[in-house]
């Protein structure tokens, strides 16, 4: 109920004593017009495991973090939530984390300006970016801010568990050969 009221609509009920009831909603979103469609992207079969992995979330869409957050749940990695970049700027320098999940679009600092903060005193922590890439967004300026890696919205589950995967595990059998154990 309360997802819905963030999207301006709100759940409906219509009961029969002995046959049952029936709950509906209507949802108004914006099209997809003007996103560019998924980047293309190779799926590889990796047998990661993120049990006890811990990322920061950087959301300022209340949807977007309940999913996401979700999601990640489902491969027991454990996460924090910031609401904006400098929430995220503040828990970066607070907490140790596997990984950073960075929204891009976000009132007050943007994801890239956070990115560019984060930087400064963490250089190794994967970021990865989780955008809806517009026409006028540029992929080079994600990676030139210090990201180092995209995920487009809406995703899909196997490309953002590999995302992840890639951008912590395999970038540590790079550093550190002889001690990778994933």
């Amino acid at each position: 109920k309360s997802l819905l009221g963030l999207f301006g609509s709100q759940i409906q009920l219509e009961s029969e004593l002995g046959k049952g009831s029936r709950f509906f909603f209507e949802l108004k979103l914006k099209s997809k017009d003007g996103l560019v469609d998924d980047i293309p992207f190779e799926i590889t079969e990796q047998n990661y495991e993120f049990k006890g992995l811990h990322l920061l979330i950087v959301e300022d869409n209340k949807i977007n973090q309940v999913i996401t957050k979700k999601m990640l749940l489902k491969k027991e990695i454990t996460s924090d939530i910031a609401n904006n970049g400098t929430e995220a700027i503040v828990l970066a320098k607070e907490n140790n984390y596997d990984a950073i999940l960075m929204d891009i679009h976000m009132p007050g600092i943007s994801g890239e300006e956070a990115t560019i903060e984060i930087r400064k005193f963490d250089k190794e922590i994967p970021i990865i970016a989780l955008t809806a890439i517009s026409l006028d967004d540029s992929l080079e300026s994600f990676f030139a801010a210090g990201c180092d890696d995209v995920v487009t919205k809406p995703f899909k589950p196997e490309v953002f568990y590999q995302k992840i995967g890639e951008n912590i595990f395999d970038k540590r059998k790079v550093k550190n050969p002889a001690s990778y154990n994933p």
